[in-house]
């Protein structure tokens, strides 16, 4: 009979095999962190190739509120092409008309007073369309997620040859897309996808070099602007059953893995790689910046929100994105993680983690310790040294499953040298790592924001160590606040891990300040792919506008939120949509949000476990009994509400069926 330790370890040793597969979030994650770490650290060389003409606050300040007449653009290309720049691109999508174009304001103002007036003045649009014409001009496609359908019938630029299967199946799609009018995508050398995809944790790592936006195969703005530059006009793409295998020109071949995604090297670019804009209009500026090099016209105001966060830790514009995957490209410097690297990160993983399971079987304790720990060095030296040939592998999680796996294997012979302390000690260990993650959940998962407390007050009681209930409020700007309550099904350590997870994705999305509806189907998705068990989460998601007194928001099978005006009534806001984490959801046009008015009103959104839990032997508070409690307070405060709610339903000492999670709203 086989001895019950090799079955523990065989169970063990598949399910890594299955984690390292399946690739789940958590998974994702450990490897960005050793990914961001090398980022970080190794092999940041300077950008060569690029210099962006910068929007920045300076400029806005000189030409004043964006966005600008065309003829600005047209000075700006104008002085450009004088020193010879080997392509431009926009980082600028001109899809709607010039509002300041002075010929289109005398038309109307002459059909407005019935007044001949001369029409022959100037035009920003044919004055920027010419000096389009006249340079090496990439304008921008952004791809659009929604239905949202406004007739364009722009089409790419370059010539794209497939063969193969069909490579769309295997590139980042769109269903619709935001591009510049037809008559100015006409006059442009070439047009170029800027959609920037940010990894589960919002940090930009990798870009597609190719996109599918609405059923047509765009490159992506950095493979156009090398292309211009570069005088290529047709780009031959091939694929098999696995993915995308070619990416090339006559001339070039391009990187990228099965999905046509490029990772990118974050390279040192700082500000001399900057021209204001107001410089180049100004012609004060070092023709050496320009001369042969790419340029990119992007902006670095904040006002314009195009800022995102890198893997090396900084926060940087949009359109600096575009620039380092140029230069990665151009000087062969990209991260290079595909087929090939993930089968030779796989056959690493398979033995170094079946070498850590035989080692302290066959050696004494100490000398397994030894050779354990030249093994975790081993790996992760060898990936320090192939990332320094721009080749990544993910010698982390490596190194956690081989520990784990040489641990277990540690432990078992242990056992069976001295059974019962063993026993002890691992229950004593299995006890400490319960707390430590309950503490590190615990402290992650609530906000500590003081400044937005006058408006929104929250409160929190566990049933167990870990609360499977959620609360966030987060301030966007003077004006909006995001907020969110939620109820994992169950308690303890895995409903908070999931609810940290949900967490993660809200902070994220609200920091970028993304639409109700999509920050519900991230986190909605999120929780799908993540939940133990068909776990879910019930939750009620909201956006505060407290200019207007408005609130936005969703309830995803929660609770009915309570409504409470001035006179102590009382009105019920049901839940319309199901649970999220339940299924799968591809568009966030599923979540249909509610708009309301809050003036003088309180909001009250709360978990199951107060309306559930016990205020006497046997007796619930129910929605009804709160609502006395309420009328006995004499006040809308919730502080005052929520603070009553707890102590009434936690002073008999019972032991708490479930969380006990509030959040109230007072503008």
């Amino acid at each position: 009979m086989i001895n019950k330790k090799y079955i523990y370890i065989i169970i063990l040793f598949l399910f890594l095999i299955i984690i390292k597969i399946v690739n789940p979030s958590l998974v994702r994650k450990i490897s960005f962190i050793n990914y961001d770490f090398y980022q970080k650290v190794f092999n940041r060389g300077e950008v060569q190739n690029v210099t962006i003409v910068d929007i920045d606050e300076k400029s806005i300040a000189k030409i004043g509120q964006f966005p600008w007449r065309r003829d600005i653009y047209s000075k700006i290309l104008n002085n450009l092409n004088q020193f010879n720049p080997s392509a431009i691109a926009f980082d600028i999508v001109f899809s709607e008309e010039d509002k300041q174009n002075p010929q289109d304001l005398l038309l109307k103002l002459q059909k407005e007073s019935d007044q001949l007036i001369s029409a022959n003045v100037l035009n920003t649009n044919k004055i920027f369309i010419e000096s389009i014409s006249k340079s090496k001009v990439i304008l921008p496609v952004l791809g659009e997620p929604n239905d949202n359908f406004v007739e364009n019938n722009s089409k790419p630029k370059l010539k794209i040859i497939t063969k193969g299967e069909n490579a769309k199946n295997f590139l980042y799609s769109y269903k619709n897309k935001i591009i510049s009018l037809e008559e100015i995508n006409n006059a442009a050398s070439g047009i170029g996808a800027i959609s920037l995809i940010p990894n589960i944790d919002g940090i930009i790592r990798n870009i597609p070099l190719l996109y599918n936006i609405d059923n047509q195969i765009w490159p992506s703005l950095a493979l156009e602007a090398i292309r211009i530059a570069t005088n290529q006009k047709n780009l031959l793409v091939q694929s098999d059953k696995s993915g995308i295998s070619v990416i090339k020109t006559r001339k070039d071949v391009f990187p990228g893995d099965q999905n046509g995604i490029i990772n990118i090297k974050y390279n040192k670019f700082d500000k001399e790689n900057y021209i204001s804009a107001i410089d180049v209009i100004n012609n004060d500026f070092d023709q050496k910046r320009i001369e042969n090099k790419i340029i990119l016209i992007g902006s670095s105001a904040q006002a314009l929100f195009d800022i995102v966060k890198i893997s090396n830790g900084k926060t940087v514009p949009g359109v600096e994105i575009h620039a380092h995957i140029i230069d990665n490209i151009l000087n062969k410097e990209n991260i290079v993680k595909n087929i090939y690297t993930q089968l030779s990160e796989n056959i690493i993983f398979l033995l170094i983690v079946i070498f850590l399971i035989i080692i302290p079987t066959k050696t004494k304790p100490k000398f397994s310790i030894i050779f354990f720990i030249g093994s975790i060095f081993v790996i992760n030296l060898s990936s320090i040294i192939v990332y320094q040939f721009n080749f990544y592998l993910d010698s982390l999680f490596t190194s956690l499953a081989g520990s784990i796996m040489f641990m277990t294997s540690l432990y078992f012979r242990y056992l069976e040298e001295n059974s019962i302390a063993i026993e002890n000690e691992k229950k004593q260990s299995i006890l400490k790592k319960e707390r430590e993650i309950a503490g590190e959940v615990q402290k992650k998962l609530f906000p500590n924001n003081k400044k937005i407390e006058k408006y929104i007050f929250a409160q929190n009681t566990p049933a167990k160590d870990v609360s499977g209930d959620y609360y966030d409020y987060y301030q966007v700007n003077d004006n909006e606040i995001y907020f969110i309550l939620g109820d994992v099904t169950g308690k303890g350590i895995k409903a908070g891990i999931l609810m940290a997870n949900a967490a993660a994705v809200f902070r994220s999305l609200a920091k970028m300040n993304s639409s109700i509806a999509k920050t519900a189907l991230y986190i909605n998705n999120q929780v799908k792919d993540s939940s133990y068990q068909a776990m879910f989460i019930t939750a009620i998601l909201g956006r505060i506008n407290l200019e207007k007194k408005e609130m936005e928001f969703i309830n995803m099978g929660h609770e009915p939120m309570m409504v409470l005006d001035e006179k102590f009534n009382f009105e019920y806001i049901k839940s319309t949509l199901p649970p999220m984490g339940l299924m799968p959801i591809k568009d966030e046009s599923f979540f249909k949000t509610t708009l309301m008015n809050i003036s003088n009103k309180t909001i009250l959104i709360y978990t199951d476990g107060v309306t559930e839990g016990y205020i006497d032997q046997g007796k619930e508070l129910e929605v009804e009994g709160l609502e006395n409690e309420i009328k006995k307070l004499n006040t809308t405060s919730p502080e005052i509400i929520i603070n009553h709610a707890t102590k009434i339903l936690t002073e008999k000492n019972f032991i708490l069926r479930d969380d006990i999670t509030a959040l109230g709203i007072k503008i």
